[in-house]
């Protein structure tokens, strides 16, 4: 009698898993598109600081965010909305280059000698040239009393006016003008001198 053959199982081979690509973390598209994002709010609103701007978008501070700026201000699609950034504030602010630097020549060109009178006396504020104005910085008026008690009165006013720094708007409109080199002083600190004018006034005494 004949004995069957058993069948052998077919062995099938499986289809090989397609090896994982390891991908680092925070370097996909979205997550780099967010750090852009990131990246340019940060910079529009911290003066242009770009290793400070890669810090705030999430790189590790030192060498890595000082590359990463680097890297970042000189993407074109970053530049874009950094343009874009900067004329959206300028329309907002109504900020315009001719009245900026008008401004400037304002506190850098100011002469003191316009605050007063031909007879020496400091003029009122709502008296000053529009020019005069735009170079204070701030107005004190003190009241100055003689006496005690009763025979205490109003002796006088002690008026304060302060400019603002001419130094430093000379600086800019220098700088505006080219009169610097990259490499030169112009990266060191500008020393404020604040300029205080006081006037003495007293009330005249009725006749």
């Amino acid at each position: 009698m004949a004995t069957r053959k058993k069948k052998q199982p077919v062995k099938t081979k499986r289809p090989k898993k397609a090896a994982r690509k390891y991908v680092k973390p925070g370097t996909s598209k979205a997550e780099a598109a967010h750090k852009k994002i990131l990246f340019v709010n940060a910079y529009l609103t911290n003066g242009g600081n770009k290793t400070q701007a890669a810090v705030t978008a999430g790189y590790k501070p030192g060498r890595a965010a000082e590359k990463a700026g680097q890297r970042l201000s000189q993407d074109v699609a970053v530049q874009q909305k950094i343009r874009e950034g900067h004329e959206k504030a300028v329309s907002i602010a109504g900020l315009e280059v001719e009245r900026t630097l008008l401004e400037i020549a304002r506190v850098a060109y100011s002469d003191p000698r316009r605050l007063y009178d031909g007879r020496g006396r400091l003029l009122p504020v709502g008296e000053l040239p529009d020019d005069v104005a735009a170079a204070i910085g701030s107005v004190e008026i003190e009241e100055e009393y003689s006496g005690r008690g009763r025979k205490r009165s109003l002796a006088g006013f002690l008026k304060k006016i302060k400019l603002w720094d001419k130094n430093a708007a000379l600086e800019k409109a220098m700088k505006f003008h080219g009169l610097y080199r990259e490499d030169n002083d112009q990266t060191r600190p500008v020393i404020v001198n604040s300029i205080n004018y006081a006037d003495q006034h007293k009330p005249k005494k009725a006749a």
